[in-house]
This record gives structure tokens, C-alpha cells and sequence, in this order.
């Protein structure tokens, strides 16, 4: 075999390229399992965080394409973890935001790393982070909530556990003017996390069910508790984002069992 420097490089640089194509070509299979917060911005399905099946957390940032078929055996998972500059974490809070309703928010949510930030924005146009100067009132950090994002850009953070135990608060951000405001908690249901919440056409915020037990356990094959206790569904709890004011109402019919950790979809 020839000696020639050259012809060793050149093999190595034929080497590198078909590890890079080899890698292109292996399908993305994520690893986490849940606690991850998902988004849909320009039908693109964007996944960030969560725990893998050890309950280690995840610095996992993906997307899938909804505007094309697909086969939910198989999907075309698009990774941009090599871009995602969030810490590993989980129980976190995300909308679709934004003065072009074409960003992602994050807020909140459980971490080891202990210089994660509170709120961290992702550009879906030019595909990067950053971490948004926020004015207004003090904040802090909670988990296990659901951010409702409203017409007009405004997210809405009720209730959730932060460290010093579960939070009784209406905590809204301007996604638009980057500023924090408060809501109203007079006649707001216990405080809990784990909810399910969805928005109404008519600026209304229905919430339901939840949890306000550390100790809640779930079986991971039939999802049944297996420990602790989750709150009832024989109430709604209704918060007006226009006139800032709670309603309750009474369920009837053949009322579910109670339950936290669901999720929650507004058929029209």
C-alpha cells in the first residue's frame, strides 16, 4: 500500500463522510417516556424534556411534521437536541406564543441543573433559544401546571407545587410585551397540580380534577391509583380571563372517578 500522506487523508475524509450519512439516515428515536411539555407551532409538534423510563430527566428537543402523513408505528421524528439549550427537566409549563404567534414558551418545571432559568423562549423561524428579559412582578418557580395561552397572547399559570408546597396563584405572562401580572383567587378552587385545563371560545378557562397528594402513585399498566388519592370531577371551575372572576359548577350524569395527570381536549 502506498505511503503517501495524501491518500490516507483523502481516506479519512471518505470515512468521516459516510459516518456523517450513516447518521442521517438512522431513524431519531426519542427516549422519553413523559413529563414532557409538547407545543404545536406551524404544524410541527415540537417535544422538549421530560423523564425516560428510569426517571432520569432529558435534554431531548424534537419535532414532528403533522402537515404530511404519517404512521404513529413509525414516526419521522426531526431531532434538535443539538441545539436545545434547556437544561434536563421535566413537569414544565409550554404555549405557542409571541408577537407572531410563532414562538415557544417555557416556564417552570423540576431540575437538577440548578442554574436553569425560569422562562426560555425557542424561535420557530430561526430555530434558536434564548432566555427573555421578563418586567413586572416577582416570580417563582412552579411545577406540574398548565400554561392556557389566550387570544390576545397572554399565558395563564394557575395553582402547580413550587418548593414551598402547592401555589394558590393566577400567575399570567405577556407573551407579547414580556411582562408578568397577576389574576384574581377570590372563590379559585383548592389549589392543586396535575389538572386538566382547556380555554373556551368565549375567553373562558375550564378547570377540572387534579391532585393535592405527594403521595399519588399510578400503576403504569392500567394507570389506575395505585397510592394516595386524586381530587373529584364533580366539579368545573371556570375562570373568566376578560373580567378576571371564578364560577364553579356542578357536573351531573355518570360522573368519571377522580383522577390527575390527564389530559384535556375541547371538541367543537
Amino acid at each position: 500500500m502506498s505511503r503517501n500522506p495524501l491518500v490516507y487523508f483523502i481516506l479519512w475524509i471518505l470515512l468521516q463522510v459516510l459516518v456523517k450519512i450513516n447518521c442521517q439516515m438512522t431513524p431519531f428515536k426519542p427516549s422519553v417516556y413523559y413529563r414532557h411539555t409538547a407545543t404545536l407551532i406551524d404544524n410541527k409538534l415540537y417535544i422538549l424534556g421530560g423523564w425516560d423510563l428510569n426517571d432520569i430527566p432529558l435534554k431531548e428537543f424534537f419535532y414532528l411534521d403533522v402537515s404530511v402523513p404519517f404512521n404513529t408505528q413509525e414516526l419521522s421524528w426531526q431531532d434538535l437536541s443539538n441545539i436545545n439549550m434547556v437544561p434536563p427537566h421535566g413537569y414544565a409549563a409550554s404555549v405557542k406564543g409571541g408577537p407572531n404567534n410563532d414562538t415557544l414558551f417555557l416556564y417552570g418545571g423540576i431540575s437538577t441543573d440548578q442554574t436553569m432559568s425560569l422562562v426560555y423562549t425557542f424561535d420557530s423561524q430561526s430555530i434558536a433559544w434564548s432566555i427573555p428579559k421578563i418586567a413586572g412582578v416577582n416570580t417563582i418557580r412552579k411545577w406540574s401546571l398548565t400554561g392556557i395561552i389566550s387570544n390576545d397572547g397572554r399565558m395563564y399559570l394557575w395553582s402547580g407545587k413550587a418548593n414551598t408546597g402547592f401555589v394558590n396563584e393566577m400567575l399570567i405572562l405577556d407573551t407579547i410585551n414580556l411582562n408578568w401580572s397577576k389574576g384574581s383567587i377570590i372563590n379559585a378552587p383548592t389549589p392543586r397540580m396535575n389538572y386538566g385545563a382547556i380555554l373556551l371560545p368565549d375567553n373562558k378557562i375550564i378547570y377540572i380534577g387534579g391532585g393535592n397528594d405527594d403521595t399519588t402513585t399510578f400503576n403504569p399498566n392500567t394507570l389506575n391509583i395505585s397510592k394516595g388519592t386524586a381530587l373529584t370531577l364533580n366539579e368545573i371551575y371556570i375562570y373568566d380571563m376578560i373580567n378576571d372572576n371564578w364560577d364553579i359548577k356542578v357536573t351531573s350524569g355518570n360522573i368519571p372517578s377522580n383522577r390527575a395527570s390527564f389530559s384535556v381536549v375541547l371538541s367543537m
